[in-house]
C-alpha cells in the first residue's frame, strides 16, 4: 500500500495540473473523483460532487436522453474526443447551463468500466465562431450586393474559386459557367499571347497587390476599360491561399479622359500655329475617334458660293457614308462657314446627344482654328505689305531720282554737242533710261498696290485695264468675279503683279486691238485670264523672261500657268489658283 502511495499522488496531481474539468464516473452514473477545476466550472464543492449522480449536472430536460446515451456508452465503451458532440450542455450549481464540449475515456477497474469525462466550456468560442459567421454572412450580402464590381477569389494557379452577381452582371458569366476556369478568359487574346495574366499574378504573389487599367473582355466578346486590383491571400503560416480579385468597368472615365486630352490636344496645336489644313485633319481625326464613328469630314463653304469642299476627312470605314450621320455647323459668330460631320455609328450603340455635344465642341474648336489662322495669315500678309512700302519709298526716292538725275544730265549733254551721232547715242539712253525709270514705276505699283492693299482686288484689276488703254491704245475689256476677287484678296498683291506683267506683254509684243482680262471661278479654283486678239507666237519657241517670270509666280503662289496662242490668232494666258487665296 505504501508503494503505491507515491503513484497515487502522481495521479492526482496529473488530474489538478489539466485545464479542463475531469468528472470521473463509475458504471451506476455515480460520480467518483473530480479535479479543481470541476468545482471551478460547477460550482459545486468536491465533497458536493462526489458520489453524486451524473445527471444532475445535465439540465433537467435533458435528463433522460442522457441516462439512455450513458447506458448505450456503457455497453459499447470507446474514447470520443472533444468535437463530437455540438450541442452539448452543463448545469451549475446554481442552475445556470453553458454549452460545452466533453471527451469521454473509458478506464477499466475492479468494479467495472470507469468514464474519464474532459468537460470544456465553450461559451467563448461559440461566442466566436457565431460572431465569424455573422461576419462571414454580412460580407456575402455586402459582396452579394454590389453591382458595379465584379468581385471574385483565385485560386494560386488563377483558377475562378467564387464568383459575386456584380462579377455576373459585368462580365457576363454566369457562376456554374465559370467557376473552375482560368482569368485568362477575361483578356483580349494579344495580352494572352504575351502572358500578361500569368504576369499579374506573379507581381500580385511577389508585392501582395497588383493595380492597373486596361481593357477586359466580356463573354460576348465585347472590351471594356477596366481597374483592376488582385490581392494575394495568405494564411498566418505565409503559404499563399489564392488571390481575391475586384474588377470595376471605368470605360465612361476613359472617355471623358481622352475626350479632354483630345480637345486640349487641338487647342495647344492651334497655339502652337500649325496650318488650317493641318489643324482641321486633326480635328476631323479626333473627332472620329471620340465618337467612334466610322468617319469623319469638315466641309467649307465657298465665300460667295453654294459649292461646299471637303477640307478634311479620316476614316477607318469606307462604306462609312451611306450610314446615319451627325451634322453640326461651323460658325464664324453668326455666318455659317462649314459643317462638321460623322458617319458610321459605332458598333453596339447609337449616336447619342453626348456625342453631338462633343462634335459641338470640335466644331468650335475648328471654327476657332479657321479664324485663328486667317488671322495669322492676315497679319503676316500686312507685314509683307509693310515691308513693300518700305522698299518702294526707297526705289522711288532713291533710285528713280538718282536715275532721272541722270537721264536729265544726259539730255543736257546732247542739247549741247554738234556731233548729230554722239546726240542720237545720247538721246537713246536717256529713252532707255526713262524705260528703267517706267520699269521701276511699275514694280512700285506692284510692291504699293493701291487699293488691292485694301482688298479691293476687282477695282484694282480695272485700272490696269485702264492703264493699258491709256499707255498702249490697246481696249481692254474687264469682267471679275467679286466673291472670288475677295476670296484672293490675301493675295491681292501677287494678283496685281502677275496681271500687270501680263498686260505688259500684250501691250509691248502683242501688237494686239483688243483684250478681255477676266477673274472667276472654275472646278473649285480661282482662274485669271488674260486673252489678245493679237499676232500670237509659237508657245515654247523662247518666250523670253516675261512669260518665266509669269510661271514662276504662278508656282510660287501654289497655282499653275497655261499659255496658249497660235501665230496670227492671239494669245490666251490662264492663271488656276486655289480659290481660298490660300
Amino acid at each position: 500500500m505504501d508503494a503505491a502511495r507515491p503513484e497515487t499522488e502522481a495521479y492526482e496531481q496529473l488530474l489538478e495540473a489539466v485545464p479542463d474539468a475531469i468528472v470521473v464516473v463509475d458504471t451506476d452514473g455515480r460520480v467518483v473523483r473530480v479535479n479543481r477545476q470541476a468545482e471551478t466550472l460547477s460550482g459545486y464543492s468536491r465533497e458536493e460532487l462526489v458520489g453524486m449522480s451524473v445527471e444532475e449536472l445535465v439540465p433537467e430536460a435533458l435528463r433522460a436522453r442522457h441516462v439512455a446515451h450513458r447506458g448505450a456508452y456503457q455497453r459499447s465503451p470507446a474514447v470520443r474526443s472533444m468535437g463530437s458532440h455540438l450541442d452539448i450542455r452543463f448545469r451549475r450549481r446554481d442552475g445556470s447551463e453553458f454549452p460545452a464540449d466533453i471527451a469521454l475515456s473509458p478506464v477499466p477497474g475492479r468494479h467495472g468500466v470507469l468514464v474519464v469525462a474532459s468537460v470544456r466550456d465553450i461559451t467563448e468560442r461559440l461566442r466566436a465562431e457565431d460572431e465569424l459567421l455573422r461576419a462571414q454572412e454580412v460580407f456575402r450580402l455586402v459582396v452579394e450586393g454590389v453591382h458595379d464590381y465584379a468581385i471574385f477569389m483565385l485560386d494560386p494557379e488563377g483558377r475562378v474559386r467564387t464568383w459575386s452577381p456584380g462579377a455576373a452582371r459585368l462580365k457576363g458569366y454566369a457562376a456554374e459557367e465559370i467557376i473552375g476556369r482560368h482569368f485568362s478568359v477575361f483578356y483580349p487574346p494579344e495580352d494572352v499571347e504575351v502572358g500578361k495574366p500569368a504576369r499579374e499574378l506573379r507581381v500580385a504573389a511577389g508585392t501582395g497587390r497588383y493595380e492597373e487599367d486596361g481593357w477586359r473582355v466580356r463573354r460576348d466578346g465585347t472590351r471594356f476599360w477596366a481597374n483592376v486590383v488582385i490581392t494575394a491571400i495568405r494564411d498566418q503560416a505565409g503559404r499563399l491561399l489564392g488571390f481575391a480579385k475586384i474588377t470595376r468597368d471605368v470605360t465612361e472615365r476613359k472617355r471623358q479622359d481622352d475626350r479632354l486630352r483630345a480637345v486640349v490636344e487641338v487647342a495647344q496645336a492651334a497655339l502652337e500655329g500649325r496650318p488650317e489644313g493641318e489643324l482641321l485633319q486633326l480635328i476631323a481625326r479626333r473627332a472620329r475617334s471620340m465618337v467612334e464613328a466610322g468617319r469623319a469630314a469638315i466641309s467649307l463653304v465657298d465665300a460667295g458660293q453654294d459649292a461646299v469642299t471637303v477640307a478634311a476627312a479620316d476614316d477607318v470605314d469606307a462604306a462609312a457614308d451611306d450610314e446615319p450621320a451627325l451634322v453640326v455647323p461651323l460658325t464664324s459668330g453668326e455666318q455659317p462657314i462649314g459643317r462638321l460631320s460623322v458617319t458610321g455609328e459605332p458598333a453596339g450603340r447609337t449616336f447619342t446627344d453626348e456625342d453631338r455635344e462633343l462634335l459641338g465642341l470640335f466644331a468650335a474648336q475648328a471654327a476657332v482654328a479657321i479664324g485663328y489662322s486667317r488671322v495669322r495669315d492676315e497679319l503676316q500678309r500686312f507685314a509683307v505689305l509693310e515691308d513693300r512700302e518700305r522698299i518702294g519709298r526707297e526705289l522711288h526716292d532713291g533710285a528713280i531720282q538718282s536715275l532721272f538725275a541722270v537721264g536729265m544730265g544726259l539730255q543736257g549733254i546732247a542739247m549741247m554737242t554738234s556731233d548729230p551721232a554722239q546726240r542720237d547715242r545720247l538721246e537713246a539712253s536717256v529713252g532707255r533710261i526713262d524705260d528703267v525709270i517706267r520699269d521701276l514705276r511699275n514694280y512700285i505699283f506692284g510692291l504699293r498696290p493701291g487699293l488691292a492693299a485694301d482688298r479691293h482686288l476687282a477695282r484694282a484689276l480695272e485700272e490696269l485695264a485702264e492703264e493699258l488703254e491709256q499707255q498702249h491704245g490697246v481696249a481692254c475689256a474687264v469682267d471679275v468675279d467679286p466673291a472670288v476677287a475677295a476670296r484672293l484678296a490675301p493675295r491681292a498683291a501677287d494678283i496685281v503683279q502677275m496681271t500687270r506683267e501680263a498686260l505688259s506683254n500684250v501691250g509691248r509684243h502683242a501688237a494686239a486691238a483688243t483684250c478681255r482680262l477676266s477673274l472667276r471661278a472654275e472646278g473649285g479654283e480661282a482662274v485669271l485670264e488674260v486673252d489678245d486678239d493679237g499676232q500670237g507666237f509659237v508657245p515654247g519657241a523662247g518666250g523670253g523672261w516675261g512669260l518665266r517670270n509669269l510661271a514662276d509666280r504662278a508656282a510660287a503662289m501654289g497655282g499653275s500657268l497655261a499659255i496658249d496662242s497660235v501665230p496670227g490668232e492671239g494669245t490666251a494666258v490662264r492663271l488656276r489658283l486655289p480659290a481660298q487665296g490660300r
